[in-house]
């Protein structure tokens, strides 16, 4: 049994005070703004945070794997240190994640986290690729390789931090798999 790359894949979501800035996308939420009636006057628009945006497509991308690959494709949520969700076949859902999402709250625009927190994100995203599955503690190293991919939403200042989480992700996966050859599981 050959399992492809993306049996596994990790999100880490940045939450820096970056992400509790407005998108400028209006959430629709007053009915009476569409009646033109006189004297009524309308409700202050309410914009989504960039977090807010992030997690919506984090959604829509677990939606989605679940929809097509339901129980083959296992998706990981991690937030700071914190994973939000385990390789678990019970915790591989959108309702599990969302209530993580809720303890864990959104940023705070005062918050001290900056690249530090994301460096540690990633880091724990490489550990929890390098965890086992269910279904791999099933078989053979050789029926379900050990691959994933990490999707890591950010903002990134210039080319140049792009770079340097690169060569961070690169050098911490290189590090694992030489720890991982040196052993059978």
């Amino acid at each position: 049994m050959s399992y492809p790359i993306e049996h596994k894949t990790v999100f880490v979501l940045d939450r820096s005070p970056h992400f509790a800035k407005s998108c400028k996308e209006s959430i629709e939420y007053d009915a009476l703004s569409k009646v033109k009636a006189p004297g009524v006057i309308p409700a202050a628009p309410i914009t989504k945070s960039l977090w807010t945006c992030n997690v919506e497509t984090m959604v829509e991308y677990m939606r989605i794997v679940y929809d097509i690959f339901p129980g083959t494709r296992l998706i990981q949520v991690v937030v700071g240190e914190q994973s939000l969700n385990s390789w678990s076949n019970k915790e591989q859902n959108i309702q599990q994640v969302m209530l993580a999402l809720g303890h864990v709250g959104p940023p705070s625009v005062c918050s001290k986290e900056d690249d530090y927190d994301l460096l540690h994100s990633l880091s724990h995203a490489i550990e929890a690729l390098c965890e086992q599955t269910e279904l791999q503690q099933q078989y053979s190293p050789d029926d379900i390789q050990n691959r994933g991919r990490i999707i890591c939403l950010t903002s990134a200042r210039s080319e140049a931090q792009i770079r340097m989480f690169e060569e961070y992700v690169q050098d911490a996966m290189n590090q694992h798999n030489k720890l991982a050859s040196g052993s059978d599981t």
